[in-house]
């Protein structure tokens, strides 16, 4: 309790230094500008910044690179929300339900619901932060290679369970994901498969390319295949704040995706993206409204911007409590003490406590930063909705292009998103969830690693590598959340049937009807044909099978 403490108060001192206010304000600010760029992570916008910490004190730099951490996580999910392209893979469950409540013209809502979640959750994770670093250095100890390969399948069947209608499709998508992550070298041997003759794939897919591709690109196709006339939603973009009846509903998932997010950012390797899958979930299962999420449910929200955030808190508590990174913009952090002259480890906090108080700072003043800034930036990029939907789309292509171009200097890491933008595309069209495929890609590599790893560690024995109580608990929970897909799909494909079936019973009835008693009269209302569109309803002009109305924009599958 003493060291929880007096972190706090060092911290607080730290808040007052004008040096290092300074660089928190700079860095928050450009972690934010970063964020809201697609393509652009946490690891890309560290890396770029890395050099400007060297020539600061320790501590500034260490507050400094902790809060372009923060702004980057708060950034990346308003592109999210106004245009449907997620900045990184935390922000894609935000894209699906922020940019569906964006399309009904309740911008501010969703916008509302991720400063909110983000801000609340990262200074809930920032204490969680303080008071595990010590103890949780024990984990190192507890996960080994089992026990992490386990927590990758639950973040997998996690996604594949609950993020989609047809929990089939989604296995489907997740094994094509894992197919994907599985070209380049062999995880044991190190030797290059499935590059089929391609210099470029010797070492594999970069993941970022691949999933700006599917999740955005291939939005960004649908998107342009669709006319809307903005003038005609009801209401306009509205960019209030959120009413206190709102905030209140979004405290179970904010503290939901604050313990998750925390929870899984403290296991190295894992990182944020699996983190914010499960904090939905549970949010999910949770809410009263349930029907709500995937369709613009601000609890949704509100779960995955608390999770991405804490996740970053719980990153920094492996790689402070017993130096090993927790991700690779923590790397980066660690090339940063080390150039100024410390060595990372577990005895980093002990000698120089001076570092947890500077990260600690950090986190709190990039998030007092983005409380006073934050909103205002958020409701100055609402106004990209009135520019002409051509250019939007142009301009978040060009970002995209940018972004994946940036990571190498590379061309083939252009194509490789736009090949994988049209695959995508063609998954939204036939119903199969490019964010099970996603988070496959992004765990795939580890994944695959892990598991054989752990079968030489038992000597080929599958039984003791399930005794493990961590292991088997996680694999029992990856089951039973399959299950709860399956008879969810079931249950689903019967109402629809049922839907089907009642819909052409209606319509015999009313054939019948006219040919016995002759085609009523077209009356003054809209009931004389049941098929018939109100002339007032704003609707596309366009003829391709995909048009919808803006506020109620659906996959063409």
């Amino acid at each position: 309790m003493e060291l929880f403490l007096n972190t706090f108060a060092e911290a607080g001192l730290l808040l007052v230094n004008p040096n290092v206010v300074i660089v928190m304000l700079i860095g928050a600010i450009l972690g934010s500008i970063a964020g809201a760029l697609p393509g652009i992570t946490t690891t890309l916008a560290v890396s770029v910044t890395l050099p400007l910490s060297f020539v600061m004190s320790p501590e500034a730099a260490v507050a400094f690179l902790v809060a372009i951490t923060v702004g980057v996580n708060y950034g990346n999910s308003i592109p999210a929300i106004l245009v449907g392209v997620p900045g990184t893979p935390t922000a894609v469950l935000t894209a699906i339900d922020g940019y569906k409540l964006h399309m009904q013209g309740k911008s501010g809502l969703a916008l509302g619901a991720q400063y909110f979640g983000g801000l609340v959750g990262q200074l809930i994770s920032t204490v969680f932060f303080v008071a595990l670093v010590v103890p949780l250095s024990q984990l190192l100890y507890v996960f080994l290679t089992p026990e992490l390969w386990a927590l990758h399948l639950l973040g997998m069947t996690a996604i594949v369970a609950l993020a989609g209608k047809n929990v089939f499709k989604g296995l489907i998508a997740a094994l094509f994901g894992l197919a994907v992550a599985m070209v380049g070298p062999d995880p044991v041997s190190l030797v290059s498969r499935f590059h089929f003759g391609v210099f470029e794939l010797r070492g594999g897919f970069e993941v970022v390319p691949v999933v700006i591709g599917a999740l955005a690109i291939s939005e960004l196709i649908r998107s342009s295949r669709q006319v809307y006339s903005w003038k005609e939603v009801s209401g306009g973009f509205q960019g209030r704040f959120p009413r206190w009846f709102e905030l209140r509903r979004m405290m179970r998932p904010i503290g939901i995706g604050a313990v998750t997010g925390t929870a899984m950012g403290v296991i190295p390797g894992v990182g944020g993206t699996a983190g914010t899958f499960l904090a939905y979930q549970q949010a999910k299962m949770w809410s009263k409204h349930p029907e709500e999420f995937g369709e613009g449910s601000v609890e949704g929200i509100a779960a995955n911007e608390s999770a991405q955030n804490a996740s970053q808190a719980g990153e920094m508590v492996p790689t402070f409590g017993f130096g090993i990174p927790g991700s690779g913009s923590m790397v980066l952090l660690l090339a940063a003490l080390t150039v100024h002259g410390f060595v990372p480890g577990p005895l980093l906090i002990q000698e120089t406590p001076e570092m947890l108080y500077a990260a600690t700072a950090g986190l709190l003043g990039a998030v007092l930063v983005l409380a006073a800034l934050g909103w205002p930036i958020a409701r100055m990029l609402l106004g990209i909705v009135t520019i002409n939907r051509s250019i939007v789309l142009t301009i978040a292509l060009v970002l995209s292009i940018i972004g994946v171009y940036a990571l190498r200097n590379s061309i083939f890491d252009v194509v490789v998103m736009l090949v994988f933008g049209g695959i995508g595309y063609f998954m939204l069209r036939y119903g199969y969830s490019t964010a099970a495929f996603a988070l496959a890609v992004v765990l795939g590599g580890s994944f695959e690693g892990l598991l054989r790893r752990g079968i030489l560690l038992t000597d080929s024995d599958w039984g003791q590598f399930f005794t493990r109580p961590i292991t088997l608990t996680m694999v029992i929970i990856s089951i039973l959340l399959l299950v709860y897909g399956i008879v969810g799909t079931i249950r689903t494909s019967r109402r629809m049937r049922a839907r089907v079936a009642a819909t052409a019973a209606e319509q015999s009835a009313t054939s019948r009807s006219v040919a016995t008693h002759g085609r009523p009269g077209v009356t003054s209302d809209s009931t004389a044909d049941p098929n018939s569109t109100p002339s007032t309803s704003p609707s596309p002009t366009s003829d391709s099978p995909e048009s919808g109305t803006p506020s109620t924009q659906k996959d063409p599958s």
